[in-house]
């Protein structure tokens, strides 16, 4: 009984082997460059039949060592005949192949979805804080960082702004009034935008999550669960906001953007997308499928990033009906997206900017990933067409040219 028990073990022993050490390596030294055309083209012949392939393996590994293990004249035992321990190994085998191939499909699927990769002509800026996220504005950019604020102007100069204002979670800039406007947990703040006087001035206590400028002398703030319309007056640092509306109810707004030819302000909470006028009434709204982290319109359509449920892509052209066209998946994690007509850029982390056709909200398609722009973590279309992209890890601010050409990902900006 004690040899049929190590004739068991010896499949057993090395099933595990199987789906803890050799099969992964064999998967981790596989190429994956999207440059390496003819290991691409091997994976895609494989693609979705490695679990069968590794199933067929697994079922050999736990059968040979059996029969090779087991005597012939020992019957004693629920399964200690050779016919029964090697259908036992067999079945543990290729099931512990089985589950390591359906991994390894998904992955080449994952890996085929997010396409070639893309160089993008783009110039690389140093901002010496952790960049969160950022905003586009006519002259420029504006960082948001861990540690404060960084403006970026169109010669790439990098100035630090808001002396020891930390903790902002939104910023507006306001060339009219030469202001920038900073959200934080305990006020609003406001700074000269193209002035030398750094620390800036509270203008309205009170914590403040988003920002979204809805006219030439208005700005609507979301904090809590409350939205504002606020008034403009002043300048710069000395910029004064008068409360004109307000809603409460209905959630926290993480998200806040404008469509001026609707006249109508979108806002996100969580899984909700509220379509609202000018004067802070709602007028439609969708329930997404998961919880959204960004908005951005262009004409008729709204893309949300939605981090591991990817993009939802929105026909907003009715705003008391707006609809679900689309879920894009299988692209990692969307941290932030934008849409430009038919193309949404998406800062994916790790997997660096993703471009993607979705001209087919139901069918969008992967154009390719850039990856020489590090750890991407928020995306933004300036008005000239331009795009500025954060480096979160690098704390790095790329001005690319989004004109993706097939080769190599893009290095040394």
């Amino acid at each position: 009984m004690r040899m049929k028990a190590s004739g068991l073990a010896v499949p057993v022993l090395l099933c595990s082997l199987l789906a803890s050490s050799v099969l992964p390596a064999f998967a981790q030294s596989a190429p994956t460059g999207a440059d390496d055309r003819t290991a691409s083209s091997s994976r895609q012949g494989l693609s979705g039949h490695r679990r069968l392939l590794l199933a067929a393996i697994g079922t050999a590994v736990g059968v040979v060592p059996a029969l090779i293990a087991t005597e012939r004249d020992d019957n004693r035992g629920l399964c200690s005949s050779r016919g029964c321990i090697a259908t036992v190994g067999g079945t543990m085998g290729a099931v512990a192949g089985y589950l390591l191939g359906r991994d390894l499909d998904e992955a080449a699927a994952a890996r085929a979805m997010r396409g070639p990769s893309l160089r993008l002509p783009a110039q690389r800026i140093e901002l010496d804080l952790v960049p969160e996220s950022v905003d586009a504005y006519e002259a420029g950019a504006i960082v948001i960082g861990r540690d404060g604020i960084v403006m970026v102007d169109r010669d790439r100069t990098a100035r630090r702004r808001g002396g020891t204002i930390r903790g902002v979670s939104a910023v507006a800039a306001l060339p009219a009034y030469d202001a920038v406007l900073a959200a934080t947990g305990s006020g609003i703040y406001s700074f000269s935008l193209s002035g030398s006087e750094d620390e800036g001035r509270m203008v309205l206590r009170g914590s403040g999550v988003a920002l979204e400028p809805i006219a030439a002398n208005q700005v609507v703030l979301s904090s809590s669960d409350l939205v504002r319309r606020l008034r403009l007056s002043g300048r710069g640092a000395m910029l004064e906001l008068a409360e004109e509306a307000r809603v409460e109810g209905g959630g926290l707004s993480t998200a806040l953007v404008f469509a001026p030819q609707a006249g109508v302000l979108w806002t996100l909470n969580a899984s909700r997308l509220i379509a609202r006028t000018t004067q802070l009434e709602e007028i439609g709204h969708v329930e997404l499928p998961a919880i959204g982290r960004t908005i951005s319109i262009s004409g008729s359509r709204a893309l949300v990033a939605a981090g591991s449920a990817g993009l939802f892509l929105l026909d907003i052209q009715q705003p008391s009906a707006p609809r679900l066209l689309g879920q894009v998946r299988g692209i990692g994690f969307a941290f932030d997206a934008v849409l430009d007509g038919n193309t949404a850029y998406v800062a994916g982390g790790r997997e660096g900017l993703l471009v993607l056709d979705v001209t087919d909200p139901a069918a969008a398609r992967v154009v390719g990933v850039a990856s020489g722009f590090g750890f991407v973590s928020s995306v933004a279309l300036a008005p000239d067409g331009q795009m500025y992209v954060t480096d979160r890890e690098g704390e790095r601010l790329y001005l690319v040219q989004p004109r993706a050409t097939s080769g190599s990902a893009a290095g040394g900006h």
